[in-house]
């Protein structure tokens, strides 16, 4: 399975894509700048923008930022696309954000936690599906995603997995171009299921992929564009 992309993305990213271009080629301060603008631009995931989705050249976005960037879109809320923006690094965690600092954290591209979105994810125990993802193999693993309930209060879902093999391809999206294995991800805790899947290259990073975040947030598809 071939993994590419074409790209909508809401209008508000036009204004800022415009300020990069007038900015031209400049020094390595006004790339610096330049990224400033871009996430300024950026919408608001789980917002509602006027008006139809406006194609984006997201290769002179690229061209004009040398930040790690990731495109994600919001399938179950209002499909909204947003381009978000690394604003941090702790070891191996990347944390990246949408200029309302609504913020996703991953790590090799599995997320970890969110905070802003609402329902957000507090933390996850993942270690044992990063293994299988990192190996590129098929297992069984435990997770445990943990969210706020109405009283502040951190509840866990222990979820059981199983991890499969379930194809090959390649991904080729932004300035990232790989050959991929496909992983595809079967995880339950009691009433609740989700079934993931991954677009994983030689090094175990997911570079492509469907996620479930939250019950009230769904799944979003993650396409890293450059990491």
């Amino acid at each position: 399975m071939s993994s590419s992309i074409k790209t909508l993305v809401k209008a508000p990213i036009l204004a800022g894509l415009a300020a990069l271009m007038l900015a031209g080629c400049g020094n390595d301060a006004n790339r610096g700048n330049m990224t400033e603008m871009l996430k300024s631009s950026l919408p608001f995931l789980g917002k509602k923008t006027a008006g139809a989705p406006q194609p984006m050249n997201i290769p002179q976005v690229l061209a004009n930022t040398t930040a790690p960037l990731t495109l994600i879109v919001q399938k179950d809320l209002n499909n909204t696309s947003v381009l978000v923006l690394q604003i941090e690094q702790n070891g191996a965690y990347r944390t990246y954000s949408t200029a309302g600092k609504q913020t996703l954290t991953f790590r090799q591209g599995l997320v970890t936690a969110t905070r802003g979105l609402g329902n957000d994810m507090m933390s996850a125990s993942v270690s044992e599906s990063l293994a299988l993802i990192r190996a590129r193999k098929s297992g069984t693993a435990k997770r445990v995603l943990r969210y706020l309930d109405g009283a502040n209060n951190v509840i866990a879902f222990e979820f059981n997995c199983q991890m499969f093999v379930t194809g090959s391809g390649q991904v080729r999206q932004g300035v990232v171009s790989a050959n991929t294995v496909e992983l595809t991800e079967n995880c339950v805790a009691d009433s609740r299921k989700f079934t993931n899947t991954y677009q994983v290259d030689a090094s175990g990073m997911i570079l492509s992929s469907r996620q479930w975040i939250a019950p009230l947030q769904g799944y979003y598809d993650i396409k890293v564009l450059r990491h």
